[in-house]
């Protein structure tokens, strides 16, 4: 797959050119008699490494614009590399364009990453792209590597929810709340798993715990 282009700032080609020239500069020192050409040759592999760094470190900043027009470069040349289809799936997903994130996500699972981090990128993503049977498969997946993570606790509630899985959802939800107890938005997610469930007055309390936390972090 060759990811759609995003224009890349002159600046970081500049940037490149200069690590490059220092490179070069080891060259001389260090081997004087390798041969002009060999020497002075931008080599493919320093391009790639050079990029995929500074793709990863603006990712990191939220500077998805100039991230993704790097590790863009990276993989038309190397399609698989791992590190560059996750950090380009996460700033597709920050720059709205969803469905472009999630292919790029897969395709790094799909390559061996089983880390909790893509499972959880990527359950938020089906979360948002509303296929909520991929998101609970994948956040199944990341919960047995790390059972004690809120967010992945949470996104499963809502998955579950969604799914209309409301015992499950309730089951989820209160392994949140004991993870995260101030935490409000847990709460109003509760609440509307019971109001769907007809009990009504759970509901309720739900409601005004989620409201009491909401105006304790607003005070604060």
């Amino acid at each position: 797959m060759s990811p759609e282009k995003h224009n890349m700032n002159v600046l970081d080609e500049i940037g490149f050119f200069f690590h490059a020239s220092r490179q070069v500069i080891k060259k001389i020192t260090l081997s004087a008699i390798s041969g002009f050409n060999s020497v002075f040759s931008v080599d493919a592999g320093m391009r790639h490494h050079f990029y995929l760094d500074k793709g990863v470190q603006y990712t990191k900043r939220g500077r998805y614009h100039q991230a993704a027009s790097l590790l863009e470069s990276v993989l038309v040349d190397h399609p698989v590399q791992r590190e560059a289809l996750f950090h380009l799936g996460f700033c597709y997903l920050k720059m709205d364009e969803t469905d472009k994130g999630i292919k790029l996500l897969e395709k790094a699972e799909a390559t061996g990453d089983q880390s909790t981090q893509l499972y959880s990128i990527l359950g938020m993503a089906y979360l948002q792209s509303k296929s909520y049977e991929k998101a609970v498969e994948i956040l199944d997946k990341a919960l047995e590597k790390d059972p004690n993570n809120f967010n992945l606790n949470y996104r499963l509630g809502v998955a579950l929810d969604n799914l209309k899985e409301f015992d499950r959802a309730v089951t989820v939800f209160e392994r949140a709340m004991e993870l995260r107890p101030d935490e409000p938005k847990v709460y109003q997610s509760m609440g509307f798993v019971f109001e769907q469930m007809d009990r009504h007055e759970d509901a309720i309390l739900q409601f005004k715990k989620a409201a009491h936390l909401e105006d304790r972090k607003q005070e604060l």
